[in-house]
């Protein structure tokens, strides 16, 4: 029997040639890797070569579907991009909305691989009827708005557009995929590596269905129950109304909202970014595909440049262009994200560049009179990064080669060559093993540890203890499970691991134990692990900034460091649940048990 959430295929796209291929996915892939991140870890593996270039052609671009994609399971509202990443040359994944999640499975595959460089600028149309390659000369130097906007009155509404802008382009290591305009698969440089590949725009189109569940009955008692949970969740409630700036005012309170480029951990006036002032230019709640939540807000601001409609700003946006670079005023701050947006980058990498231009400035590294919250030099240097001129060119590279090349690295803040999220690990210490043990570089994401430290879920925020590493490895398997099944992870407030399985089981038929199911999540987290070992990847890399564990941080009358000591025996703790050595090298029975599998 082929399991009934799965396609059981993947479409390879070899731009070069301008060709396609259709390929069997066997279906013990989709039991033994769940999905989602697990099939996009793995085609990673079996597409790429060690030490391939994130540039050379040969680097694949990966978007992978999971079981739960496409069926009537809300919140199941995310597609993910894998490929090798230009921040850090280890693994990178980004996860993306909008309404381009359910387009790959109606077409009929679980997973899409693009490979190749165009000889020229091209986009691709792919539907049920195959795949087109199209000229992109007229759109090549378009914003990422104007590319959308184009395309849609080219071919029709009803598409699913992805795309990059000038620094896709141009190959701005931190340059995002933007979809519908305002989502992005932001982290990581994705941008950067479609542009490599001269490819302006993937355009999804067709009409399709929700995919059947193998088990109906089963299948749509567990949805009235799931939407019984979102009609009466707090947390949906507060998403809906205020988005994800309603973390603001909680980050501020505690002390862990990055400010001033790292030095403090809260903004003066924040409150003039925070939710209840966007909330006061709000237009609409602005959902995903097949999401109830509709955390996106579309806004509408007069500002100094013109009126701007956007999707924004976000709390990722708002602590790193607001906290990092100092920006208290919500015009200001919209225009940046605006900008951002259009050109195509990623808002938390940019922050920080913003922040690390002015501490360079300050010390005469950079011939750039630049302050923390001059908008208009901040406008100026983001339009130079997007299109690498000047000074441009060498920010438009990251922090972690920024700070190499100016001798800033004791001051640059960054894991494995990717910047932080808005969650500063000295008074949310949990994030101190979140950030240093992520393979993608410091994300909150892969183990959402500051709900651990904001909830107290596991003993004092300020210490890292044996309960609080066992939480985290707890949660980076539930946040495993959302990435695989694909799911959005605002779904924590109503979904925990054994909702998960259940929807899984009736979705597939699989019939998967909880502890087969959380040994497979952990063969997926160890499976990422394996791409950044085969690069050179040891726990030298699985640290953090020597700012955290040496700078304190004030709040209150309180001072906030990371122990080195304290950290080192939870990474200690935490490679021992893993079944990863000391040496950072997963163990000799996992890495047999993965190569034997990548040979199957």
């Amino acid at each position: 029997m082929v399991p009934v959430g799965y396609r059981n295929k993947l479409l390879v796209i070899r731009l070069d040639k301008k060709k396609s291929e259709e390929k069997p996915i066997k279906t013990s892939l989709g039991r033994e890797l769940i999905g989602g991140k697990g099939f996009g870890a793995y085609f990673l593996l079996k597409y790429t070569k060690k030490n391939t270039d994130p540039f050379d052609p040969s680097n694949v671009l990966i978007m992978a579907s999971g079981p739960l994609n496409a069926t009537k399971v809300p919140i199941a509202s995310k597609l993910g991009f894998f490929f090798k990443s230009p921040m850090t040359n280890g693994y990178g994944e980004s996860y993306v909305g909008g309404s381009i999640p359910k387009y790959p499975k109606w077409i009929g595959y679980d997973v899409v691989i693009i490979t190749g460089k165009a000889p020229k600028p091209t986009y691709i149309i792919i539907s049920d009827e195959g795949v087109e390659f199209i000229d992109a000369k007229e759109l090549w130097g378009k914003t990422t708005i104007e590319t959308d906007n184009i395309l849609k009155k080219r071919h029709g509404k009803n598409i699913s557009v992805a795309c990059i802008g000038p620094a896709g382009e141009r190959m701005v290591r931190y340059a995002c995929i933007c979809i519908d305009k305002w989502r992005q698969a932001g982290r990581c440089g994705a941008g950067a590596v479609m542009g490599s590949k001269n490819l302006k725009a993937i355009v999804f189109t067709g009409e399709g269905d929700y995919v059947d569940p193998a088990n109906p009955v089963e299948f749509e008692g567990l949805l009235g129950e799931l939407w019984e949970k979102i009609r009466e969740s707090k947390g949906v409630k507060r998403l809906r109304e205020y988005g994800t700036s309603a973390m603001v005012p909680v980050a501020n309170e505690m002390g862990f909202f990055p400010t001033k480029y790292w030095t403090h951990g809260t903004l003066d006036k924040w409150e003039n970014i925070g939710p209840e002032s966007i909330k006061s230019i709000l237009i609409r709640p602005n959902p995903c595909w097949n999401c109830p939540i509709a955390c996106g807000r579309y806004i509408r601001i007069n500002t100094r440049w013109g009126e701007i409609e956007i999707d924004g700003p976000e709390y990722e946006t708002i602590y790193s262009m607001g906290g990092l670079f100092c920006v208290n005023k919500l015009e200001d701050l919209v225009y940046l994200n605006y900008l951002a947006d259009a050109f195509g980058m990623d808002t938390i990498t940019l922050g920080n560049i913003l922040g690390l231009a002015v501490e360079a400035s300050k010390r005469g590294k950079i011939k750039l009179e630049i302050d923390y919250g001059n908008i208009n030099m901040a406008v100026n240097l983001i339009k130079m990064i997007a299109y690498r001129k000047d000074i441009g060119n060498l920010f438009a590279e990251g922090v972690k080669r920024v700070a190499e090349v100016l001798g800033l690295d004791n001051i640059a803040i960054e894991v494995k060559g990717l910047e932080p999220a808005g969650y500063d690990p000295r008074v949310l210490r949990g994030m101190a093993i979140a950030y240093a043990t992520s393979p993608r570089g410091a994300c909150h994401l892969r183990t959402m540890a500051y709900m651990i430290d904001i909830k107290k879920l596991a003993g004092d925020p300020e210490k890292i203890g044996e309960e609080k590493v066992l939480k985290i490895v707890e949660y980076e398997q539930w946040m495993t499970s959302f990435d695989c099944l694909i799911m959005c992870k605002f779904g924590r407030y109503v979904v925990d691991m054994e909702t998960m399985l259940k929807l899984y089981n009736a979705a597939t038929g699989h019939g998967l134990t909880m502890a087969d199911y959380v040994a497979r999540l952990k063969n997926v987290i160890l499976l990422t692990r394996y791409f950044n070992e085969r690069e050179g990847f040891t726990r030298k890399e699985d640290t953090l900034p020597a700012r955290f564990f040496s700078e304190p941080i004030g709040h209150g009358d309180k001072k906030y460091l990371v122990d080195r000591d304290e950290f080192e025996w939870a990474l200690d703790k935490y490679y021992e649940k893993m079944e990863i050595e000391k040496d950072g090298k997963i163990s000799e029975a996992i890495r047999k048990k993965i190569f034997e599998f990548l040979q199957e």
